[in-house]
């Protein structure tokens, strides 16, 4: 188990925080009990518990800098929870929650805050476009990033440790049985991370507005399946053209706008970090 542990609090150095017992737990890439985590965090001489939170020998933890990093966080939520409800009150978007470092609970001063949005068959490109125009016109909305819009439809996911990770830590907005049916789609998740399980939702408070007056035209029968055969065709091929990373997607079925390589950069930090602890 010893490994399995440098590798996940390696994870978690890659973006500067420390775990709690029961986050290692959740983020373990091997079947264990809570107890059996905390006896073994407790002897390994590769980890180091301060302030409360677990972490590499290695890694120089600062509470002080963890401290702020999860103020930052709080008040993002705070800052965008009218825009992402007014995003959630479509029923074109059928799930959505909230991924990346704020869903581990901590963001930088200038940090956005990650969105996964379901949305419902035939209404990908749509839904982008509209939280796209929530970012650039509505207060607060500068902050969110839309980087994942998948059909619910078209759940299935390329496998890997990263991709349970950013399951496992994702808060759900909206549709909770919509995101259970994500992880039913991707039976790997489970092995890749068997003491997992969904979070619980984050509460958002009253909308910060109505929806703007192309939306209707958007949603409506004819011309709505018109719009996105338009918005899909010219956002494909603009964002594939303009495209230079491999774990990007773009497609009538799913948007996953990962262009700085998001796994890649992480699994290799990770290789570092665990070379430097094992040597």
């Amino acid at each position: 188990m010893l490994e399995a542990i440098e590798e996940v609090l390696a994870w978690s150095a890659v973006f500067n925080h420390g775990l709690t017992e029961e986050e290692v737990h959740q983020h373990l890439a091997a079947r264990a009990t809570l107890e059996d985590v905390k006896a073994a965090l407790e002897t390994a001489a590769t980890a180091v518990q301060t302030g409360g939170r677990w972490h590499l020998t290695t890694f120089d933890f600062d509470v002080d800098i963890d401290t702020a990093r999860r103020q930052f966080a709080h008040a993002h939520l705070e800052e965008v929870g009218p825009v992402l409800s007014q995003l959630a009150a479509s029923p074109t978007v059928e799930a959505m929650a909230i991924t990346g470092s704020v869903a581990a609970g901590v963001n930088d001063k200038d940090g956005d805050v990650d969105l996964l949005i379901l949305a419902r068959p035939g209404h990908v490109w749509r839904v982008r476009a509209l939280a796209i125009h929530l970012q650039h016109n509505v207060d607060g909305g500068h902050r969110i990033c839309p980087n994942m819009v998948l059909d619910r439809s078209m759940l299935d996911l390329r496998r890997s440790t990263y991709a349970a990770r950013e399951m496992a830590m994702m808060r759900p907005l909206k549709g909770d049985g919509v995101l259970i049916e994500l992880l039913d789609a991707n039976p790997w998740f489970e092995e890749e991370l068997p003491n997992a399980s969904m979070r619980d939702r984050l509460n958002l408070p009253s909308p910060s507005g109505g929806m703007p007056w192309w939306w209707s035209v958007m949603r409506a029968p004819v011309t709505g399946r018109w719009a996105e055969r338009w918005e899909a065709g010219r956002r494909i091929r603009e964002l594939q053209s303009a495209s230079t990373s491999h774990e990007a997607t773009y497609s009538k079925d799913r948007c996953i706008g990962h262009e700085n390589a998001h796994r890649s950069r992480i699994e290799g930090t990770m290789a570092h970090i665990l070379s430097e602890v094992r040597t």
